[in-house]
């Protein structure tokens, strides 16, 4: 079985244009985005690691690549901003309709999340995500269905950007719960990736 490119399965691979890149450890105190990046970077490994196991040009493996991302987005909704309801409702829909092309139903429902998911951790993590579609639409399988790769959000990432940053200034120690539910997120995905991507 051929493996993705760990480093690029799920996005956020590298510097946003017009962003500054990271600072020297002795510089400025770094922004929220660095920090949380810098926080969640074994994590995001982690999670690359077991999405990597993924074949994208096999059917089964792709249709089991699209259950799980559709099975970790309905275990996250309780959990969504009502800023992101329309972008991710959106990526849900897009799932469904790739997996109805490919004859398949969605996974069942994961077992509820325990405690509360920051929002805007989980936006970060699910937005972020995105930055690599584009990279995964080109190694799908021909006569794959591929609407929820090509789906473009509504809300642009510069946009997440500004938002970590505005909460960083109304209380630049609030970074706990951002980064822990951006971990929790995280979590999620590589929970359910590892014994999907084994079968696969």
């Amino acid at each position: 079985m051929s493996r993705s490119d760990p480093a690029r399965v799920f996005g956020q691979t590298a510097e946003t244009p017009g962003r500054a890149a990271t600072p020297p450890i002795d510089g400025p105190v770094p922004s929220v985005h660095l920090r949380l990046k810098q926080a969640t970077r074994l994590d995001h490994e982690t999670v690359d690691q077991a999405m990597s196991g993924f074949d994208l040009t096999d059917r089964d493996a792709y249709g089991a690549f699209l259950q799980l991302n559709h099975t970790a987005m309905i275990a996250l909704r309780p959990h969504w901003r009502a800023a992101d309801a329309v972008d991710f409702d959106a990526l849900v829909e897009a799932l469904a309709a790739d997996l109805a092309a490919l004859g398949l139903r969605p996974s069942p429902p994961a077992d509820p999340l325990a405690g509360r998911i920051d929002g805007l951790g989980l936006s970060y993590v699910v937005r972020g995500s995105r930055l690599g579609s584009r990279i995964l639409r080109r190694r799908v399988g021909p006569g794959l269905p591929t609407a929820y790769l090509d789906l473009r959000l509504g809300e642009p990432w510069a946009r997440l950007l500004d938002q970590l940053t505005a909460r960083g200034t109304a209380d630049p120690d609030d970074t706990t719960a951002l980064i822990a539910g951006a971990r929790a997120t995280f979590a999620v995905y590589e929970r359910l990736a590892r014994p999907m991507a084994a079968a696969a």
